[in-house]
């Protein structure tokens, strides 16, 4: 069954909110229609790539910021917008109801994502609670980029 674009925004948009590269990543990896002509390249796919693996890595570390700070959270909401009008431009569908939908799953997904690690990180340590984390924000973006 295929689905909707707004689905798939859901969907881009909860990864984003987990890892803030993840969403737009897949995308561009997947060469998904509705993409900018800049970010359909190697270079593009390379770039978007490396972003992704840096995160994976910055995410462990003691002195990462809080996902709920107002810089990050904006950031991963204007990453899942980004990915939400993507995904509508390429199925040809008004981009506003994408974006919102994105959008305020990227928001729901940062702090759910920031609880449940949270707790997990008292039963289990902490980094493998961060894997975890890391392989539903790449499981989620993959499905969204399936389109």
């Amino acid at each position: 069954m295929r689905m909707s674009s707004l689905e798939l925004a859901a969907l881009a948009g909860a990864a984003t909110g987990l890892r803030s590269t993840v969403g737009m990543a897949a995308l561009i990896n997947a060469g998904v229609p509705g993409l900018p002509r800049q970010l359909t390249g190697h270079a593009a796919q390379v770039a978007a790539s490396l972003g992704v693996a840096g995160e994976l890595v910055a995410d462990k570390l003691p002195s990462a910021p809080s996902r709920l700070e107002p810089a990050g959270l904006g950031g991963r909401v204007v990453l899942a917008a980004a990915a939400g009008a993507v995904l509508a431009r390429g199925a040809k569908d008004p981009l506003l109801p994408a974006v919102v939908v994105a959008a305020a799953a990227a928001l729901l997904s940062a702090r759910i994502g920031h609880d449940v690690r949270a707790a997990a990180s008292k039963r289990v340590p902490p980094a493998a609670a961060a894997t975890a984390e890391d392989m539903v924000a790449l499981a989620l973006a993959a499905a969204s980029a399936r389109s």
